[in-house]
Parts: structure tokens; sequence; C-alpha cells
């Protein structure tokens, strides 16, 4: 055994003598490297240039709708923090879960809890399921407290994104008034105020007095010097201007009847001095009261309105209007990331820092729709020549990711909401071009697409029908 070890350590030591190699040179090449040792050695510094690698293509570059995940400014967490601080914990906690409850009781379509009803209450595994009857909370001391608390960061991050895009979309918007319908804690007011710079009028209008308080005090956090009215009810004066911008961010959804829900929409556009924006939950139901009061302002005011966002076409929607759509199954919604506060990680009861907020919306703006000559930007790769800085106008007819791409070997399928106002499937193959196949595989649910199919789209959901009843 001494000897077998022996005998392996000296064979390992014989092939490391002999694995080093010997380089013999001749006189000619010893000269050359003297001379080449004589060369005193400079530091030869290489430029770094400290712009960005840019890879997509400008136009889809415009046509991001993902802003990141969004943070609540310090100034409003720290309000809501200090007007926790004053509450009972455990109340904000309790109000919280009811408020969820009621909030989850009506994101169903009524079709929807009727097929319920009709299994017998089950779900496929066969366990019993509990339905809620839909119900709605009035908001007093205690329900705005809770709201503020617990649903007041989602829907600020959703109704940011909204803004942001409407920022990015029409550059040269700039309001210098804010109407918010349904403010409650003046939540869209402080989303607003974040995009906008330039605004100097702010109105928040909400029934609850209670939400109203809150909201004026949060004004002290945030800006104390801004001015802004609170008021419950929404005045009409004939002769007095309008608001640049009108929001009504997650309140369609509270009113009781899809009659009321037209009249606050009629009003609200008759208000709008230029832009609206309505935003809903991003539930069947909210869905549809989006979709609904999109196509009521389409048909009131045919010549002097059109869709901003995100739908690329002015005609009925396929998802609610078409002989094919199942709105509780497929129905047009975003998503945005918010960061968690801690004050809205300790009322859930959650150790996640961050959530996704879903949402439906509209943009409406008025005047006619602009024309556009193509339907697609013109680009085939990296060599193509000049390009546009401004597709404003043409980015009009550009298809929207309605879901999130199936990025596939080779191969990126996308279901769009394109401006023949049908909802189609693109296929968009590495074989079309490098830009193309590029902004294809970067691109996210609810982007702008710039570029035509190369294979042939096909149908998912046909045109919507223009239907003449009320929404």
């Amino acid at each position: 055994m001494f000897t077998r070890n022996c005998l392996r350590r000296s064979t390992q030591s014989i092939r490391r003598y002999y694995s080093e190699k010997a380089i013999f040179l001749n006189k000619k090449q010893l000269e050359a490297l003297e001379d080449l040792q004589s060369v005193p050695l400079t530091n030869v510094s290489t430029p770094l240039s400290e712009e960005p690698i840019i890879r997509n293509s400008p136009e889809a570059i415009f046509g991001k709708k993902r802003i990141g995940t969004v943070t609540l400014p310090r100034p409003l967490i720290q309000g809501i923090a200090d007007l926790i601080q004053e509450s009972d914990k455990r109340l904000i906690r309790t109000d919280a879960l009811r408020l969820y409850e009621s909030l989850r009781s009506t994101s169903r379509i009524t079709n929807d809890i009727n097929n319920h009803d009709n299994d017998n209450g089950r779900h496929n595994n066969g366990r019993q399921a509990t339905i809620q009857e839909p119900h709605t909370l009035a908001y007093g001391p205690r329900e705005s407290i809770a709201y503020t608390a617990g649903v007041l960061p989602s829907t600020y991050a959703a109704t940011l994104n909204v803004l942001a895009e409407l920022s990015q979309r029409i550059s040269n918007f700039s309001p210098k008034s804010v109407l918010d319908f349904g403010t409650g804690p003046g939540t869209a007011l402080w989303a607003a105020q974040e995009v906008y710079s330039d605004l100097k009028s702010y109105v928040g209008v909400d029934l609850s007095e209670d939400m109203l308080n809150i909201a004026e005090r949060l004004q002290g956090n945030i800006s104390p010097d801004a001015n802004i009215e609170f008021k419950r009810y929404l005045t009409v004066v004939p002769n007095a201007p309008k608001p640049d911008l009108v929001i009504s961010a997650f309140t369609l959804g509270d009113l009781p009847s899809q009659a009321l829900q037209q009249s606050i929409v009629d009003q609200l556009w008759e208000q709008t001095g230029d832009i609206l924006v309505l935003i809903d939950r991003g539930t069947p139901i909210g869905f549809s009261n989006i979709a609904r009061a999109r196509q009521y302002i389409l048909d009131q005011h045919k010549n002097d309105v059109h869709v901003v966002a995100p739908c690329p076409h002015d005609k009925p929607c396929p998802l609610l209007f078409s002989a094919e759509a199942k709105p509780d199954t497929l129905w047009c919604h975003y998503s945005q990331r918010v960061q968690r506060p801690s004050f809205l990680m300790k009322t859930k009861h959650s150790k996640f820092n961050s959530e996704d907020s879903k949402y439906a919306y509209v943009v409406l703006r008025r005047g006619p729709r602009p024309k556009t000559e193509s339907s697609h930007a013109a680009i085939v790769d990296d060599t193509t020549a000049t390009i546009e800085n401004d597709f404003s106008e043409i980015a009009y007819t550009w298809p929207r990711l309605i879901q999130p791409p199936l990025k596939k070997h080779g191969h990126v399928v996308m279901d769009v909401c394109a401006n023949q106002g049908e909802i189609q499937r693109m296929v968009i193959p590495k074989s079309q071009g490098k830009t193309p196949y590029r902004d294809a595989r970067k691109a996210a649910w609810g982007d702008l697409f710039p570029h035509p199919s190369k294979n042939k789209v096909v149908t998912r959901v046909s045109k919507g029908v223009n239907m003449d009843d009320d929404m």
C-alpha cells in the first residue's frame, strides 16, 4: 500500500514536470523581443459613454405603458400614518375586512353569480362555496379611515399609471385645472399633482363628509398652499370655465344603478373642458361600467369626442358588445404594481411589501379623432432611414396588448385590440426582422405595439354591435 502511494505521487510529479513547455527563440526573435521591451508602455484610456444603450425602437418606447413600481409620496404616507396613529388599529383592521368583502361581493357580473347558484354553490373541487350578496358600504368615519389605510395605495397607483400614460401620449396637454368626482381622501388629486406640475385649481367632490375631512387633513401634509376646494355636490355654473381635466376614479361601481351611472357620466362630460378620465376596478363588472360609459358618450357626442386610450378605435367595444363576447371570462383590464407602505402591510396582516392593482379605464377627449395615413410604423430593421420623434398621432392606430404576450421559441404571440374594432391574435416571428422581433420580446401587457404582423392575423372576437339601449 505504501509503495502504491509513493508510485502515484511520483507519477503525478512527473506529469506536472513534463506539462511545462520550453519556448526556443532564434536571434532575430530575441532582438525583436528586446526592442519591444525597450518601448515604454502608455496608458490608453477608452472613453466610456454615459448614454444608456437603448435596444428598443423609438416607437416601442413611446408605446410603453409600464412605469415601474409606484411608491406613494412621503408626505402622503406620513399623513396617513399620523391618521392611523390616532385611531384604534383593531377597528381599522376589522373595518378594512368589511370593506374588502364589500368590494369582492360587487366584482362579479350578476349572471356569473346566478351560475354559481345553479351549480348548488360548489366549486370544481367539490367544496362548498360562499357567495356573498352584492352590497356596498356607507362611508362613515370608521369606513373612511379603513379605506384610506387599506385601499388608497392601490387606487393611487392605478390613477398615476393612467395619468402618466396620458402625459406621454399627449405631451402638449398641460392642464391648469382638475375636477375629481368621487375624490374620497383626494386620491386622484394627489396623483394628478404628481404628474402635472402646472395645475393651479383643484376641485374634489364626494358625498361623504368624513372622506372630505380626511382629504383636507392630508392636504396639510402634501400641499398646504394649493388652491383645493372640497365639496359634497357637483354644482353646474353655466358661464364658469370648465376644468381642463376631469377624473372619476373607482366611483362608477359604487353607484346603485346603470341609470344613475348614465346621469353622472353625462354630467361629467358636460363639465369637461378637454379630457375626461374614467377608471374603475379591474373586474368584469368594473370593465362593463367603463365600456358602457364609453359607448354612451360616443353615441351622444359622435363628432365631438374620440378615445385616446386604451382603445385604438371609436367603435363599440368587442369584448362587451360583440356576439362572441364573454365579459365574465375575458375583459379589458390592466395591472399596476405598488409598493405597500408599512401601514398597509399591518392592515392586511401581510408580509409582502408589494401588490398589483387591477383596473379598467378609458380616456376621452373633445374633438374629432386625428386622422393618420398609415396604421403602423414603417420600420423593418435598424438601418431604416429617418424616424419621426413625435408619434402622438400615429399611435392612435397602434394595436394594444390586452393580455400578457406568449413568448415562444422563435416567435411571440400577442392578443391585441386592433383599430378595426376587433380582438386579433398577432404572431411576430424572428424572421420578420430584428427590430420587430426585439420589440415583441420586450412587449408587455398594456403596451401599444407599432409593427404589423408578417403572418395573417386571426380574429378572436369580431366587431362590436352598436346598442341603442341605455347603459
